[in-house]
């Protein structure tokens, strides 16, 4: 009976460390000053318009493989999230509060905005296109969300070497995305730039606790960064381009 009692025990850690009763919200950005500022007043007089991005993601949102852990002797499960917003379930929370192809594009308006390269940008759902004097789209491929959970080969006994500090499982996100630039009323691109990157965590009982899903911010801020330093580079090459 003791034993039964601690195995129970060790399971229920292990369903409150899943974070079935918590969430995550795509907050962008992580800090205003992580932004790029290309001048310190607006370079261009000129207006953008964000609309909505185009979401070219697959649709695989397996869950199942992370109960591998549970094999006595096989050291860990895993989980892959194409839409992360649609699934029930991660390292450490329990949902994904985010909109693709909308918080991405408020997103990119922000970073516009901020970097002072154009007078003004503004996001919309494609009403207030004429009120601008580019357009700026997205392409999103790929928000991914992986999960790896560590049992050490003890099935569901691991989550006592959880306790004692041991890393739990790592999350992983990944994010890749392109940028285009248009006149209005035109559908012929003048800029455009692609992006790709990655970063994971390991985490804990004690440590990275509701971090999962927190990376996507970061990658799209860099995401961001590097697309208007780098349409700004191309303003200087050629003076003209957004003329």
């Amino acid at each position: 009976m003791k034993r039964i009692s601690c195995l129970l025990t060790a399971a229920v850690c292990s369903l409150v460390f899943c974070g079935c009763a918590t969430s995550s919200k795509f907050i962008y950005p992580s800090n205003i000053n992580n932004l790029a500022q290309v001048a310190e007043s607006p370079v261009y007089d000129k207006k953008v318009a964000v609309v909505p991005f185009n979401d070219h993601r697959g649709d695989k949102d397996d869950l199942s493989t992370i109960l591998l852990y549970m094999i006595p002797l096989w050291p860990y499960g895993y989980c892959e999230y194409q839409r992360p917003e649609a699934a029930a379930g991660f390292m450490t929370v329990g949902y994904f509060d985010f909109n693709a192809d909308e918080d991405l594009a408020k997103a990119a308006a922000l970073s516009i905005r901020r970097s002072n390269l154009f007078e003004d940008a503004y996001f919309t759902f494609g009403g207030d296109k004429e009120h601008a004097d580019f357009v700026f789209h997205g392409d999103v491929y790929s928000t991914t969300y992986k999960a790896t959970v560590y049992s050490y080969g003890l099935s569901i006994a691991g989550p006592y070497l959880w306790l004692a500090g041991l890393p739990a499982g790592t999350s992983t996100n990944q994010l890749k995305v392109k940028f285009s630039l248009t006149r209005k009323n035109s559908r012929d691109i003048i800029w455009q730039y692609s992006y790709e990157g990655e970063n994971y965590i390991t985490q804990g009982m004690y440590y990275r606790v509701g971090e999962d899903v927190k990376m996507f911010v970061p990658l799209l801020e860099k995401a961001l960064n590097a697309a208007l330093i780098d349409l700004y580079k191309q303003t200087q090459i050629n003076p003209a381009l957004l003329k």
